[in-house]
């Protein structure tokens, strides 16, 4: 099976560290690149995190760099999952979208266009 490497937007909310923690050790997916704001970028994401899931942190993901959520900032990804608050996630996602990285969104914001499909 191939395995597809993935990026996490939002990776230090609540919804982001729901994604990395189903993502752990999963066959599929590897976590590649994660995304958050400003003040998080460039730290690690042990540093930037205050983690609430009720699992220890993945130690791989704890080492990576949390990235600014910009589609430069995510090559090689083959998509992004997306935990990023609806205030933002319009934007944000769009641009992915637009770079030719495709985004799985728990955001409301394009949920009902007619050009996304509805995953349930």
């Amino acid at each position: 099976m191939h395995s597809f490497e993935v990026g996490v937007l939002g990776a230090t909310g609540a919804v982001g560290q729901k994604f990395i923690r189903l993502l752990e050790q999963h066959p599929w997916f590897t976590i590649r690149t994660l995304g958050a704001s400003e003040r998080s970028a460039g730290k690690k994401y042990k540093q930037a995190v205050h983690w609430i899931e009720k699992t220890e942190m993945p130690a791989d993901t704890a080492e990576l760099e949390v990235k600014e959520c910009d589609p430069a900032q995510f090559e090689g990804v083959d998509f992004v999952f997306s935990g990023l608050d609806s205030s933002v996630a319009e934007a944000i996602e769009k641009s992915f979208a637009e770079a030719g990285i495709p985004v799985i969104s728990n955001a409301k914001n394009y949920r009902m266009h007619e050009q996304v499909p509805l995953l349930v």
